[in-house]
């Protein structure tokens, strides 16, 4: 044999490397390698983002969630402010009471009535004034208003009624036909010594009779 045919068979041997094996094409090359950690790299990054996508509305639902639950039981520190409307029909003064409850002087309602007319109405009123006072007291009724709003004036006084005296005060004003008295205007004064002492109020009268 010669040295030629025995590099032949030596080169047949030892294959494209001289190594006597087949070169594997399925085993991952170097360039493939960073290829899949990029990818993996990708992967992961998507999923944090999804996951804080996810991840923040529900932490500001469940942080909210919870705000109204600790506020429903244990209140937020504040009453709330409440607004409450009440209708209280204004009393009434009727024959027999106080025209002014508020002074020490009894001044009672005595007698009151509506004369029916032709032309017109008549209101007549007597009022009793019982001074049960240390300091005079004068009694004074002024203008009476209608059910209609018509207002007529008028003035009538007891004059100064000393302590333990009474006195009797009669007055009458004329109001339109078909109109009611509803309101009369009283003013009790006691004299004191420091000064004059006012109380003013508009009686709202009830159960005033007619007399034809």
């Amino acid at each position: 044999m010669s040295d030629e045919d025995s590099r032949d068979d030596a080169d047949e041997v030892e294959g494209p490397e001289g190594t006597g094996q087949e070169p594997d094409e399925s085993a991952p090359s170097e360039s493939e390698e960073p290829e899949d950690e990029v990818l993996l790299s990708r992967r992961w990054v998507i999923r944090i983002l999804v996951g804080l996508g996810l991840g923040i509305p529900i932490a500001i639902e469940a942080r909210t969630l919870v705000g109204i639950v600790a506020s429903w039981l244990f209140g937020d520190g504040e009453e709330p402010a409440t607004t409450t409307q009440q209708t209280t029909a204004e009393p009434t003064t009727s024959i027999g009471e106080e025209l002014l409850p508020a002074t020490e002087p009894a001044d009672t309602l005595e007698d009151a009535w509506v004369q029916l007319r032709d032309d017109s109405w008549r209101f007549e009123v007597v009022v009793s004034v019982e001074n049960t006072a240390d300091a005079p007291y004068t009694l004074e009724l002024g203008a009476v208003t209608t059910d209609a709003g018509t207002r007529v004036g008028g003035t009538e006084s007891s004059g100064r009624v000393e302590p333990g005296a009474s006195q009797t005060v009669t007055s009458a004003w004329s109001l339109p036909s078909g109109e009611d008295p509803e309101l009369l205007a009283v003013t009790g004064i006691t004299h004191a010594e420091s000064g004059d002492e006012r109380v003013e109020r508009d009686v709202r009268l009830g159960n005033i009779p007619f007399r034809g």
